[in-house]
C-alpha cells in the first residue's frame, strides 16, 4: 500500500544561497539556516504520524533533516536515510554530493547511507541517472516517486532541493521553467500519490498544504509523457 503523505522540505540556507555562489562544494547551513531548521522543528505539524526521514546526500539537505525532524529522531530510534535519487539537479559544485567517505565520517552515526555505497555507488557524479539533463531528471523523478509509493511506511518526510522538487512533484511548464512558485528555504508541501495505481507514481497536494502555504490547487503531477524533453 502507498504512503498516505510525502512531506517534501527544502534545506534550509547554505553558504552558496547566501553568498549566490554555486561554486562553493558541498557547503553548509548559515547560521540563519540553522535558525530556519530549529523553528521548522517547532512548527511541523506532523511528527506524530511520521514513520521515515529522507534526506539528499548533500551536506545542507543532511544537515536540515538532522535538526529540523529532532522531535522524529530524539528517541534514538530512528536514522535519516540518505536518498541519492532526492539530490539537486544541476552539476554546480554546490549541489554535487561528497565523497562516501566523508559522509559516513560526519553523520555515519545518524544518517543510514547504504543507498549511496550499495545501489546508488555512482550518486555524486552527476552522469547517467544524476546527469543534468531534462530527460535524466524526469526519469530520476520519476524513479523517486517510485520508490517512495512502494515504501511500506504511511508518513515519510523527504528534505530535498528547489529546483529538483519541481521535477518530482511535476510543476514544471513545456518550456521547462519552474511553475507553482519557488519553494523557500525549509518550506514544506504535503502530497498523496493520486490517481491510486497511476504506473507514474502522479502525486497531488493535499487541500490543507495548499491552505497552509496560501495558494492555489490542488493539482496533480504531469506525467512525462505530457513534459517535453531539452
Amino acid at each position: 500500500m502507498a504512503p498516505h503523505a510525502i512531506h517534501f522540505i527544502r534545506h534550509a540556507e547554505g553558504y552558496h544561497n547566501l553568498l549566490e555562489d554555486e561554486s562553493i562544494p558541498d557547503p553548509d547551513l548559515t547560521p540563519q539556516g540553522k535558525t530556519q531548521c530549529q523553528d521548522l522543528a517547532n512548527d511541523f505539524p506532523y511528527f506524530d504520524r511520521i514513520d521515515l526521514v529522507c534526506a539528499s546526500p548533500i551536506r545542507r539537505a543532511i544537515q536540515t533533516a538532522l535538526t529540523s525532524t529532532e522531535p522524529y529522531l530524539q528517541s534514538g530510534k530512528h536514522k535519516i536515510l540518505a536518498l541519492p535519487l532526492a539530490q539537486e539537479a544541476t552539476d554546480k559544485p554546490a549541489n554535487t554530493p561528497s565523497d562516501i567517505n566523508r559522509l559516513v565520517e560526519e553523520y555515519g552515526e545518524v544518517v543510514d547511507f547504504h543507498l549511496c555505497q550499495d545501489t546508488y555507488f555512482d550518486y555524486n557524479t552527476k552522469k547517467g541517472k544524476f546527469a543534468p539533463k531534462r530527460a535524466a531528471l524526469q526519469a530520476r523523478a520519476l524513479e523517486l516517486r517510485k520508490f517512495l509509493r512502494d515504501r511500506d511506511e504511511h508518513e515519510i518526510v523527504v528534505v530535498s532541493h528547489g529546483n529538483f522538487l519541481h521535477y518530482v512533484t511535476g510543476d514544471i511548464n513545456d518550456d521547462g521553467s519552474e511553475a507553482k512558485g519557488w519553494w523557500k528555504n525549509t518550506e514544506f508541501r504535503s502530497y498523496r500519490f493520486f490517481p491510486v495505481g497511476h504506473e507514474e507514481a502522479l502525486l497531488e497536494e493535499t487541500e490543507e498544504s495548499v491552505k497552509m502555504r496560501e495558494a492555489s490547487g490542488p493539482g496533480e503531477v504531469k506525467g512525462s509523457a505530457e513534459v517535453a524533453n531539452i
